[in-house]
């Protein structure tokens, strides 16, 4: 006896005549450890060690063993790539050496690298050390089920379970059950057995795949399989039975067979292991399945309950999805065709599998998604899965089609045949952009500000269409409402092309999404686009709400109709210079109007300005409201040539208010707003106008307004004059010049000049735009003669105005003075108010005040 030895020596306590291969194995499985109370017994010849016969002797080693270390299969026995069995650790127990068998008894421990897994009685022994040496270890365990998880994966027991579990994760304590039986000489030919006992544990078989919460049963294992047996759990938010496991290759035939019969979801004929699931998923467990990426996010469109099966297949590392529901009980609040209340049906399957070549069993390279959705929606992806982020090789989308109508699978790219009632492209890009996740079964979607990988864009580009055909009676896209609408596109990469025709439009489209932090570019060549009062406002609104993404522009269009009237050819050349491009190229942010050209037989338009931010002090300056520091301000600088402005009124509108006239408006306006939002209240702005040829008619003004004001149309109709003759067919004009200053939407002019073939007008004064009222000084000279060419002959400067340039010339003519009529007009534009001014109490060579006594009002 002995009252202490060292574990790690107990292997000199072996008498020689055991074979060498024995020896060291027992030296290389008790490692450390100490030993207590050691005993020996041996009797009889030793010729005849270790006494197997018992007849013939005994030989005994006992031992209480603390804090022994147990390699019960060393690395002697294993070929040399094979992974290493956990060893245990910490035992307490005892060690015997009997004739020809080694046993640890009652022992406690731990298992090395999981100082969780405690076990709490393990047996171990060799029952023959002499012939055929076999270890055979029974063991119970308790401790948390994420280290068991890495038991296995670092064990040999990964490679048994084809690495099913590589990529799970587990949280809570379980119990365990073990029994392994090693044959020394023959490691491969190992035998399993055992029980996980679940006991309300939480599981993610992959980080791609939904959580099971609260997960109880029982799973037996073996080196052939495991299976789940009894297991109860909450997935989806809603409870969960599941069944199924590991199988051996053999019962790959069984397995389809087993697919054929119940066609719900794929059994996964080639998977090793299949999991299958009968449960509830519900709207709010779709939003926390964070996991789920995009699906995850659709959640929040999802409302109620309904029942599900499922089926998780592994194989080789690669996970494969079944699932189909009919989603009755669930409420969608998806765009069409996809919204549904929660009593009506729509079926659902989903489908992800390994793309294999036959009689190959290797890791697959490819991948193939399959989307069901009633009638409605059959979508189909072959995805190349060896890179980082999977990569879509070719695909199809049928949606909407009717029978006989297909979108066949192209040898590249992504084909996508759409035919619909309505498709809203915003409505869809709101649920796909709060969707967008890297998720590695559902792709994401790329939105304008969206962050990728510099990897990852091109593969999320991948999903999307290369070749389109879309039909619909409605389209919304990008706020604008078209009808009957017929496209046929293509994308290269990131740029969009594609030929239209609908009710607003016609003609040949590319859109470059944004990229680098850009704002996209849309090129169009249209032979004709409509905008309603409605389609108008829904441009507007997105003007003024989202500046910093307008994309460029270079768009021409033949024949533009706007709010019912018809503007011609119309040609935008505008670029964003978004903060990026002010990184870059320096400069201010700004929506830059390069080229605004606007083209009818009665006139030419050309403009150039720009969109930009205006800071508080500026909107100061010109009344902004409180709020408005983050508004933008419009700058456009303008040039209109006229040809016949009579006909050119016609076109808006205001017909019989001016019959021929031909000649310019140059200058230039801003306020604060986008483009198509004329604000008047922040008006600002000069332009000049020199009109020659035309005449005014005698017609109602209507919504001609302010030119109705100035047409002295008002003047016969509303007073007894001296001059009845001149206007009583119209004031006919050689010529109508002057200038015209805005602030804050209150046009002021001083130097404004008529000539007519019997009077000379001069006019000064003011409009206020937004309010519709004037105040008008109005000089009328009823002949012209070579005493009062002069009135006319030069333009009166600006500076200094009407009443000095009068004053001046009555000077030098005083008779001029006493035929000269003068008029004072203030009111509204539909309702001027016309003030004759007595002028012969005044003295020769002063001119009067734009608000003189009356003489007659109507």
């Amino acid at each position: 006896a002995l009252s202490r030895g060292n574990g790690g020596r107990v292997h000199r306590y072996l008498p020689l005549i055991l074979p060498d291969r024995v020896r060291h194995y027992v030296r290389d499985a008790v490692t450390q450890g100490a030993l207590s109370d050691v005993k020996f017994k041996l009797k009889g010849n030793l010729l005849d060690m270790p006494f197997a016969d018992p007849s013939k002797g005994e030989f005994r080693v006992s031992a209480k063993m603390r804090k022994v270390g147990f390699t019960y299969v060393p690395k002697l026995v294993q070929q040399r790539e094979a992974k290493a069995w956990p060893a245990l650790a910490e035992l307490d127990g005892e060690l015997v050496f009997d004739r020809a068998s080694l046993q640890v008894n009652d022992a406690i421990g731990q298992v090395a690298g999981f100082p969780g897994l405690q076990l709490t009685k393990a047996d171990a022994r060799i029952p023959d050390l002499m012939r055929g040496a076999t270890v055979q270890v029974n063991a119970e365990l308790k401790g948390p089920l994420g280290d068991a998880l890495g038991f296995v994966n670092t064990s040999p027991l990964g490679g048994l379970t084809g690495q099913a579990l590589a990529k799970a994760g587990a949280s809570g304590v379980a119990n365990y059950r073990l029994q392994l039986t090693l044959p020394l000489n023959a490691i491969d030919k190992t035998r399993v057995q055992g029980a996980v006992t679940l006991t309300g544990n939480d599981v993610q078989f992959t980080p791609d795949t939904p959580q099971l919460t609260r997960l109880k049963g029982v799973v037996n294992f073996s080196e052939s399989g495991f299976a789940i047996v009894g297991g109860q759990a909450r997935m989806l938010g809603g409870d969960v039975r599941l069944e199924g496991g590991m199988r051996a290759a053999s019962q790959g035939a069984q397995g389809a067979q087993a697919a054929r019969a119940a066609p719900a979801v794929l059994e996964f004929p080639d998977a090793n292991v299949v999991i299958r699931a009968q449960g509830t998923l519900t709207g709010e467990g779709l939003r926390q399945a964070k996991e789920l990426g995009m699906v995850s996010r659709l959640g929040a469109y999802a409302n109620g309950s309904a029942a599900y099966t499922a089926a998780l297949g592994f194989r080789k590392g690669v996970t494969e999805l079944s699932l189909t529901s009919n989603l009755q009980g669930m409420a969608l609040s998806l765009p069409a065709p996809l919204g549904k209340s929660a009593d009506s049906a729509l079926p659902v399957r989903f489908d992800n599998t390994a793309v294999r070549e036959p009689g190959v069993d290797v890791l697959p390279f490819q991948d193939q998604l399959s989307l069901t959705v009633g009638r409605l929606v059959s979508v189909t992806y072959l995805r190349d899965i060896t890179g980082p982020e999977p990569r879509v090789l070719r695909g199809s989308l049928a949606i909407g089609l009717e029978a006989g109508e297909t979108a066949p699978m192209p040898p590249s790219g992504v084909v996508a045949n759409i035919n619909l009632a309505t498709v809203d492209v915003d409505a869809w890009e709101k649920v796909l952009d709060s969707s967008s996740s890297s998720s590695s079964a559902v792709p994401p979607v790329v939105s304008a500000t969206a962050a990728v990988r510099p990897g990852q864009a091109s593969a999320v580009l991948s999903y999307l269409p290369t070749t389109m055909a879309i039909r619909a009676r409605e389209l919304i896209v990008s706020g604008r409402k078209l009808n009957n609408v017929v496209v046929g596109g293509s994308r290269d990469g990131s740029n969009w092309r594609a030929n239209i025709d609908a009710t607003e439009l016609n003609g040949y489209l590319e859109f470059g999404q944004p990229a680098g932090g850009g704002a996209g570019r849309v090129y169009a060549r249209l032979s004709r686009l409509s905008l309603g009062q409605s389609s108008a406002n829904e441009v507007e609104a997105i003007l003024n709400e989202q500046p910093a993404n307008i994309p460029a522009l270079d768009i021409v269009v033949e024949d533009v109709e706007l709010r019912g009237k018809k503007l011609g050819r119309v040609e935008i050349e505008a670029i964003n210079r978004n903060a990026a491009t002010v990184a870059r190229e320096g400069g201010a942010r700004e929506w830059r109007l390069n080229k605004l050209n606007v083209i009818v037989p009665e006139a030419t338009l050309t403009a150039t300005g720009n969109w930009a931010a205006v800071n508080a002090q500026q909107l100061a300056t010109v009344g902004g409201a409180k709020g408005q520091a983050e508004r933008r301000r419009t700058v456009m600088n303008f040039k209109l040539d006229i040809a016949d402005s009579g006909e050119l009124l016609k076109r808006f509108g205001m017909g019989d208010v001016i019959r021929r006239g031909k000649g310019r408006l140059e200058g230039q306006i801003a306020w604060i707003g986008s483009p198509l939002i004329l604000d008047y209240p922040s008006l600002n702005g000069q332009f000049n106008v020199n009109v020659a040829s035309g005449q005014f008619l005698k017609a109602d003004p209507g919504i001609a307004k302010l030119l109705g004001v100035l047409s002295l149309q008002a003047l016969p109709r509303r007073l007894t004059l001296d001059f009845r003759d001149v206007f009583s067919e119209g004031f006919s004009f050689d010529f109508v010049r002057g200038d015209v200053n805005i602030t804050q939407g209150l046009a002021f002019t001083n130097n404004l000049q008529m000539k007519g073939v019997n009077a000379a007008v001069l006019m000064e004064g003011s409009a206020d735009i937004a309010k519709e009222t004037q105040d008008l000084r109005v000089v009328v000279v009823p002949e012209i003669n070579a005493g009062t060419a002069s009135l006319i002959a030069t333009v009166i400067n600006p500076a200094i105005g009407l009443g000095t340039f009068l004053a001046q010339y009555f000077l030098r003519q005083p008779l001029t003075q006493a035929a000269t009529q003068e008029f004072h007009i203030d009111g509204t534009w539909t309702n001027p108010k016309i003030t004759k001014v007595d002028r012969r109490a005044l003295p020769v060579g002063t001119t009067s005040p734009a608000s003189g006594s009356p003489e007659t009002k109507r």
